[in-house]
């Protein structure tokens, strides 16, 4: 069985009798541990700086791939806010300030009683719950109305329907 190593460029090449041999007089000579102190600190001082960096390395590495989550995330989001039909994005909306709208008309009603005069009032009570009326009834339909099926399931429960089945299994 040969022997390789690898070259300045990275490539493995098979190792020469000579190579081979100074490796072996390495393994059986090791270099004796030096056991003087100023040595053994500039040993501890390499080791804890190469620590340091490597927890900066890591650190580093650890923020990268934070940033390219979030990043893919909001791009999910993006992508998922971008397929909304209007309907969704109505519904979401009023589901969020339609509230806000009937609490602003009702006041807009009971300011314009005090402002106006008697002859006024009626047609502006006429005017508030007829946007209020409408307003609501938008609500209703949102909330209501159900989305379309996937034309797959509708054909799986015209299947089942007429196989007999009125309930569908979910295998």
């Amino acid at each position: 069985m040969a022997e390789y190593r690898k070259n300045s460029k990275g490539k493995l090449v098979k190792l020469t009798p000579e190579e081979a041999l100074a490796m072996l007089e390495k393994e059986k000579n090791p270099a004796p541990p030096s056991t003087e102190p100023e040595d053994r600190a500039a040993k501890e001082a390499k080791l804890l700086g190469s620590t340091k960096e490597a927890i900066q390395l890591r650190k580093a590495e650890i923020n990268g791939e934070i940033k390219l989550l979030q990043s893919r995330l909001r791009g999910e989001i993006d992508t998922i806010k971008a397929s909304e039909t209007a309907k969704e994005r109505a519904g979401k909306h009023l589901a969020v300030f339609g509230a806000l709208y009937l609490c602003t008309c009702t006041i807009a009603f009971l300011f314009s009683m005090s402002v106006l005069d008697t002859d006024s009032i009626a047609v502006a009570a006429t005017l508030v719950t007829l946007v209020v009326t409408q307003l609501s009834s938008i609500l209703k339909t949102v909330v209501d109305t159900k989305e379309p099926k996937d034309p797959v399931e509708l054909m799986s429960d015209v299947a089942h329907k007429a196989m007999g089945s009125d309930k569908i299994s979910e295998e």
